[in-house]
């Protein structure tokens, strides 16, 4: 098979173009919508929480409306495999799978993050404008001095497996792709902690309080002996996490960061050109 056939630059052009004309007045309303949403859960934090003060108090409800909107946004892709006739309508248009499945990529992540940090500017900017016209004092932006929110960033490699993984499940499951994502990962969470929790017992048993002390690449939580109480002759215990080594997280780590993603997105690429309607 010619390159051209699999990734023609003029035809990905053509067909992200395309895709950009019949849905952008969908993609302007979910602006307008999603703006709308992220202006009224602020307010509502910002006066349910008068202690919120700063944009740096303000992350925890960015990264929760990042994690909704965006893993929501990515189960709708590939809608049209649910159905019959779009699914034969999307299959025959004149593009190739990968040019299709690239498309789809960019738009659930560089063109939703894009999107989902304009909505929330304007959602605070809104929100800063109400809260001077009440209390007389907007929100300080301390992100470029506050320090200590500098480690929210790792949340964003968080997002990207996520939004992976939920963009495997909509090309794997035709139907309520979000529910059944959701329950496999749930699944998988809960094999990887017994699985985790046998090993532990098998080395640890001795020294674990019980069989719950311990979770998946982190660490056990083990008792050892403090001290000795000369007059009773018995030990003091006390919890130690034992965790992995610097050494040996830090590629587990890097590994989760910049392979889980690619990995991912390369089985759902190779799942869609297999699909069958």
């Amino acid at each position: 098979m010619q390159v051209n056939n699999i990734l023609s630059a003029r035809r990905f052009g053509a067909y992200f173009k395309k895709h950009l004309v019949d849905n952008y007045r969908l993609y302007l309303m979910s602006l307008i919508v999603l703006t709308g949403l992220l202006l009224f859960a602020l307010l509502f934090a910002i006066f349910a929480e008068p202690s919120i003060r700063t944009y740096t108090d303000l992350i925890p409800s960015f990264l929760i409306g990042l994690y909704v909107a965006g893993l929501i946004f990515t189960s709708k892709s590939f809608s049209e495999l649910g159905n019959k006739s779009r699914g034969i309508d999307y299959l025959l248009l004149p593009a190739s799978h990968l040019e299709k499945f690239l498309t789809t990529l960019l738009i659930t992540t560089i063109g939703f993050l894009a999107v989902y940090h304009v909505a929330f500017f304007l959602a605070v900017k809104a929100g800063e404008g109400i809260i001077s016209l009440r209390n007389g004092t907007p929100l300080i932006n301390d992100l470029a001095y506050n320090r200590e929110a500098d480690g929210w960033y790792i949340n964003y490699f968080i997002w990207f497996v996520a939004q992976a993984m939920f963009l495997l499940g909509t090309v794997y499951f035709q139907k309520y792709s979000l529910v059944k994502t959701v329950l496999c990962f749930f699944i998988f969470l809960t094999g990887m902690y017994l699985i985790n929790a046998i090993f532990a017992q098998i080395f640890f048993h001795k020294y674990m309080k019980d069989w719950k002390a311990q979770f998946p690449f982190i660490g056990v939580n083990i008792l050892l002996p403090h001290n000795m109480e000369a007059h009773t002759l018995q030990y003091s215990m006390n919890f130690v996490m034992l965790e992995l080594p610097k050494r040996a997280w830090k590629p587990l780590l890097y590994f989760f960061e910049y392979f889980v993603p690619p990995i991912l997105w390369t089985v759902a690429y190779f799942k869609l050109r297999d699909k069958e309607i």
